[in-house]
């Protein structure tokens, strides 16, 4: 069997972007149960598990961007960081790591505390309200399917132009996707019997 340095690094490469993936997947059930709970002891459940794994994205990131520039310098004949799709996915990497941080990071932060400091009951409407914030929640599905298509890219190595063509088709289809699903919950929130109640009280 002949195993080479490159065979090694890009199983590496890619066991880091499917455990991130599998991070992100745990964490879209989070943010879509947090979304749904009744009570705060349920919603404290899921926080915890947000709270863990939220911290080892950007470490994926980085392994990601590391084995794949090793990658690039074992191949340096036949691979270029100026390469459309090579550039795409570095600037798609870095741009997406950076708003999570900036914009969703501290947001998920500051519901966390919420939850934490929450008195045991009901979902609090502020709570519930920043459970379903926008921006957490398109974000986060612009990171998911953006990488999609960034592996894809990976997979494909198509020209330059189609490069950034793909992954912002594949960011806007989060959105639309996030956007759906936020609806769904909002209808859901309005249709339940302690909402239906607490509606009639205030008429």
């Amino acid at each position: 069997m002949h195993v080479t340095l490159f065979g090694v690094i890009l199983f590496l490469h890619i066991t880091v972007a499917i455990l991130s993936f599998m991070i992100a997947g745990v964490l879209h059930v989070a943010l879509n149960t947090t979304a749904r709970v009744r009570t705060i002891a349920e919603a404290r459940s899921w926080s915890s598990v947000t709270h863990r794994l939220e911290p080892l994205l950007p470490f994926g990131a980085l392994l990601l961007l590391g084995f794949g520039a090793w990658l690039i310098h074992l191949r340096s004949a036949r691979l270029a960081w100026s390469d459309g799709w090579i550039l795409t996915s570095v600037i798609a990497l870095v741009l997406v790591e950076a708003v999570m941080g900036a914009l969703v990071a501290p947001r998920s932060k500051a519901l966390a505390a919420a939850i934490h400091d929450a008195p045991d009951g009901p979902v609090p409407d502020d709570i519930r309200r920043a459970s379903t914030d926008p921006v957490v929640w398109h974000f986060a599905h612009v990171a998911s399917f953006g990488f999609t298509g960034v592996v894809f890219l990976m997979a494909a190595k198509p020209d330059g132009v189609w490069s950034v063509v793909i992954v912002v088709v594949a960011a806007l289809i989060g959105v639309a996707v996030s956007q759906l699903q936020l609806r769904a919950l909002s209808a859901a929130t309005a249709g339940a019997p302690g909402r239906r109640a607490e509606t009639a009280e205030t008429v």
